[in-house]
């Protein structure tokens, strides 16, 4: 089987959905293709941050977030001593299902085609540049040719090695969730979101985020980087459970509604290739989930919708035979290069609790380090301000 688009999308998680979306409203014939069938589950911490709800504002699918989610206004982070720092934010909790379904929803409703079932083996190539792809089935083999492919298939290093967008292919980073049914008078005193870098976990961490109908995601992820011996990931949630007093009694008290899963993760933009001629690599394809913390859905709802804009521009100007992917790849790295160096700064930082405990007592003490951890979350200003060594004498007296 044969089709042919205008553009073609592997992947229809956050990233895929975002630039499918895009392209449709564009005015292009898009194939959104996925190897699963929705609505499927995603292993994710279910948080959305400032810079995820800004894309969801984009895509006018603000309405639909605000009532199905949980808004949350406080996130407590917790240092290995035990104090944790409050920031305050624009917080919101929606499943990875419903999240994924509801953008795959937006991207059929502006025109774009989705096909399930399809898993992408090897890209089409003439004369150096990428034309499609070719996918496998459950019946043959199917064969999509487009001007420009847009690669979102998260951190799957067979497709990323056949595509030829990254040089480090091996995940820098695991996560893993259980969710819990929570009881209401509980779930009522932790409407918050929980990040816990304990002294059993690091440069690992836990969190805690509770979503709707008392329905809260518990797990734990960990940033591999120059770590040698690192724990398993079942060990550190054992770990997570047995020494966070709040992780302990939280999962003591509700009932467990699913087993433990875990996924890896891509980060910080690590020996990633944003694209090639014809192909754009979005999403956790370029490693752009955040280190240190681990979000990763508004970067790819983000890079999806700008290499839409891209792609779409040259296809409607008849330049679709430019360098798009050296574009893309221009204008993320030059708009987001310092906040991807912030958070590994961070994650480094992560793997000395001294230093955290020291960073927690300072914002408890001035007002620095709390301002620019605010700044962080809500993508303003340099981040650079704080994580730094600069930022860190500057934390020691203001």
């Amino acid at each position: 089987m044969a089709a042919t688009y205008d553009a073609l999308v592997i992947g229809a998680g956050p990233a895929g959905s975002a630039a499918a979306w895009g392209l449709a409203r564009a005015g292009l014939r898009v194939a959104l293709v996925d190897c699963h069938a929705f609505p499927r589950d995603k292993v994710c911490g279910d948080a959305l941050i400032p810079d995820a709800i800004g894309a969801l504002e984009v895509m006018g699918l603000r309405p639909a977030i605000d009532a199905e989610s949980v808004s949350l206004r406080e996130l407590r982070v917790y240092a290995p001593s035990g104090r944790f720092i409050s920031l305050s934010g624009a917080f919101r909790c929606l499943t990875r299902v419903r999240l994924d379904h509801l953008l795959v929803d937006a991207a059929v409703r502006a025109g774009a085609h989705l096909i399930e079932g399809l898993t992408a083996t090897v890209p089409l190539v003439s004369s150096g540049r990428v034309t499609g792809a070719v996918f496998t089935s459950a019946a043959e083999p199917v064969t999509i040719e487009a001007p420009f492919t847009l690669l979102a298939a998260g951190a799957n290093a067979t497709v990323m090695k056949a595509f030829g967008v990254g040089t480090t292919l091996k995940p820098n980073g695991v996560a893993g969730r259980r969710y819990f049914q929570v009881p209401s008078r509980l779930a009522a005193e932790r409407r918050h979101l929980v990040i816990a870098y304990d002294r059993a976990l690091c440069p690992g961490y836990g969190w805690i985020f509770p979503g709707p109908g008392d329905r809260f995601n518990v797990g734990v992820g960990f940033f591999s980087g120059r770590v040698r011996d690192a724990p398993s990931l079942h060990d550190l949630w054992r770990r997570f459970l047995s020494t966070f007093p709040p992780a302990a009694e939280l999962v003591e008290r509700s009932t467990a509604l699913t087993g433990f899963q875990g996924a890896p993760l891509r980060t910080g933009l690590a020996g990633a290739r944003l694209g090639r001629p014809g192909l754009l690599a979005i999403g956790e394809s370029a490693a752009m989930t955040y280190p240190a913390t681990g979000e990763g859905i508004g970067k790819a709802m983000e890079s999806g919708l700008l290499a839409a804009r891209l792609v779409g521009a040259a296809l409607s100007s008849g330049r679709d035979g430019e360098p798009v992917h050296e574009a893309y790849e221009s204008a993320f790295r030059s708009q987001f290069r310092p906040r991807y160096a912030a958070y590994a700064t961070a994650q480094a930082w992560s793997s000395r609790p001294w230093l955290l405990d020291l960073l927690t007592w300072r914002a408890s003490a001035g007002r620095f380090v709390r301002t620019e951890l605010e700044s962080l979350i809500a993508e303003r200003g340099d981040p650079r301000r704080l994580f730094s060594v600069r930022g860190l004498v500057r934390a020691m007296f203001l």
